[in-house]
């Protein structure tokens, strides 16, 4: 076989577009020519072909029919997972559509109250002595630093704890 026709079905080969009878006709021209140096890597991987087929024939009884099974098995889980994520994504449609729905009968039920005006009403001195709310003042602000100092006395002798769990802990490590 001269080397342009070989090169020719060997590019058909690769394409897909040879036939059985092309493809025994390359691997009989690699198994018995002689190779031009920049089709060795071509050769390599047509031994290698044939050492599988040599090797498919020795394979166990039962095994096409396993592999079968397999890959309908596969194929049933493929399509459910499929189904499942067609199902997620009716859902999401759904969510979306109920989410704008509820946004515009929210909208239609803020834009008639807009205009109006709804302060709170005007802040009225609940004192008419400025002496007496200086006192209630006065003691509101002694209750609250009274009650912030037990506090920060609390963090305080907490973090007084901590330091001695951690100089402990690191004792025990050193040791």
């Amino acid at each position: 076989m001269k080397v342009e026709e070989f090169e020719k079905l060997l590019a058909g080969f690769y394409e897909g577009n040879t036939d059985e009878q092309e493809e025994e006709l390359l691997k009989e021209a690699f198994r018995t020519d002689e190779v031009p140096g920049h089709l060795l890597t071509d050769k390599r991987l047509f031994q290698s072909l044939l050492e599988q087929e040599v090797n498919v024939e020795n394979a166990p009884a039962g095994l096409e029919s396993k592999l079968s099974r397999l890959i309908d098995e596969k194929a049933a889980e493929e399509q459910m997972f499929f189904h499942r994520n067609k199902v997620k994504r009716n859902w999401h449609w759904i969510g979306g559509i109920a989410a704008t729905v509820l946004l515009l009968i929210g909208i239609g039920y803020a834009i008639p109250n807009i205009g109006e005006d709804k302060c709170p009403p005007a802040l009225q001195d609940t004192f008419s002595d400025p002496e007496a709310a200086y006192r209630a003042l006065q003691a509101t602000l002694i209750e609250v630093s009274t009650h912030l100092n037990k506090g920060i006395e609390q963090v305080e002798a907490t973090r007084l704890d901590v330091l001695t769990v951690n100089r402990e802990i690191r004792n025990e490590i050193q040791r």
